[in-house]
């Protein structure tokens, strides 16, 4: 008997475990799916703030409750490349007109102030312009901090929400830099 009640307690303890990591993994994939995941950066368009192969958390939570800022980092559905994600700025929002000029950012007729772009502008960036555009309804413009190599809304155009997936957290690598990102 006492063999049969070892096989026995055996049994439990296996269904209990197998239960447990069930039970585990639909809760990491509801997580992941819903809530929070892990990103890579790849690309050095939103240099200085991001950098390649660097490593942040996204909330998903966040956007799904329509809260998307301006100044928000976020990753996209790439509009022209849906299969692909990249990351980037929201600048304008839902029925603002945007317009480029000389590089400066310009939100319904008033310059954007933008603390987190390279202090010294180069030759390239003060050349940069584009025409005053309307963002649509339930659309966002978004721009690489590093706007001399980024392909983004200046490129595809206005986003739309549903686009958006996720809203930087905090960076977790390298470790040296971990912490929110501003």
């Amino acid at each position: 008997m006492r063999k049969k009640d070892q096989k026995s307690k055996f049994k439990r303890f296996l269904k209990y475990i197998i239960f447990d990591i069930a039970i585990a993994a639909v809760v990491s994939i509801f997580l992941i799916t819903y809530v929070a995941s892990a990103y890579k950066i790849e690309g050095n368009s939103m240099q200085t703030v991001l950098n390649d192969q660097e490593r942040i958390i996204i909330s998903k939570l966040a956007v799904r409750n329509g809260n998307i800022n301006r100044y928000d980092i976020v990753v996209l559905r790439k509009p022209d490349q849906p299969s692909k994600s990249i990351i980037k700025r929201v600048i304008g929002l839902p029925g603002e007109i945007i317009e480029i000029r000389e590089g400066d950012v310009y939100i319904n007729g008033s310059k954007l102030t933008e603390t987190y772009l390279k202090k010294e502008k180069d030759i390239m960036f003060k050349s940069m312009n584009m025409k005053p555009l309307l963002i649509q309804k339930g659309h966002f413009f978004v721009i690489g901090d590093n706007r001399t190599i980024s392909q983004d809304s200046r490129v595809f155009g206005p986003v739309p929400e549903n686009y958006i997936y996720g809203k930087t957290i905090f960076r977790y690598w390298p470790l040296s830099k971990f912490g929110k990102i501003e």
